[in-house]
């Protein structure tokens, strides 16, 4: 979003070419990130992105590739990251009912729950792009989307993705403090996704704000600072309570990860 704008005279000539190596960055940073998730999911025989967070995501993905992407380098990203979740949901599914051992209902329909996800997400997303540009919510000069004149795709991405960022950031460190092991994740994956974020997000949309401030005001809003702040302090706080359940977490032989004292019983 935002590859087609044209800022007024007084934006600096760095604006844009600023905005897309930082987005740039992001994506090369989560695509290697999801590859990580996928491979360590696969060896420690677990899954790192959370339940809700993986049937958003997919969601996010599939909606703004088929329908709402308008520049060629987001729609391939999206495709990218809709294959790469593929093994993803395959070790989620494969070793999930084993993380879910404490809750039967749930480690018994784990497959009709995460499709369940994944439809009501798309379902969100879907509705949230059509009605902000169905709408023409906070049309801007200076903006363009598909051709049309002030339509700020910009902002209706922010929106989305920071919702995104918080679900992904808060069920990562929850999912992390409740297992008490680190099966699925890593340091590498914890380091791109961080990155990632604080790039693609933070910087990005700070850089827009910063060099563009009256069409991307919304970045430095009260609920945009809510957004973007607490996903970047449950990224930092993850890796300090990472670091503390790496310490005292069990490796089993066939390389599953273990809480401490926890015993897990094989199906």
């Amino acid at each position: 979003m935002g590859f087609n704008d044209i800022p007024p005279a007084h934006v600096s000539a760095w604006y844009q070419p600023v905005y897309n190596a930082t987005f740039g960055f992001a994506g090369l940073s989560w695509t290697l990130c999801y590859m990580l998730y996928a491979r360590q999911g696969l060896r420690t025989k677990s899954y790192g992105m959370p339940l809700f967070a993986l049937a958003n995501n997919f969601a996010w993905e599939m909606v703004y590739a088929l329908s709402v992407a308008d520049a060629p380098r987001e729609k391939t990203a999206m495709v990218i990251w809709m294959l790469i979740d593929m093994p993803i949901i395959y070790s989620t599914l494969r070793y999930g009912r084993e993380e879910w051992s404490h809750a039967p209902m749930v480690s018994r329909n784990l497959g009709k729950i995460l499709v369940t996800l994944v439809m009501l997400c798309a379902v969100a997303h879907y509705s949230f792009a059509s009605w902000w540009m169905g709408n023409h919510i906070a049309m801007k000069s200076g903006k363009v989307y598909r051709g049309v004149e002030g339509q700020d795709a910009t902002e209706m991405a922010f929106w989305a993705v920071s919702v995104c960022q918080v679900i992904v950031s808060t069920s990562s460190l929850a999912q992390l403090i409740t297992r008490q092991h680190t099966g699925g994740v890593s340091w590498s994956i914890w380091a791109l996704r961080f990155c990632g974020t604080l790039v693609g997000l933070n910087i990005n949309y700070g850089w827009a704000w910063y060099t563009w401030t009256e069409a991307h005001g919304y970045f430095m809003s009260a609920p945009g600072v809510f957004l973007w702040g607490i996903t970047t302090l449950c990224d930092v706080v993850y890796a300090i309570v990472f670091a503390q359940v790496r310490r005292n977490e069990r490796v089993l032989p066939d390389g599953r990860k273990a809480a401490p004292l926890q015993s897990i019983k094989r199906g």
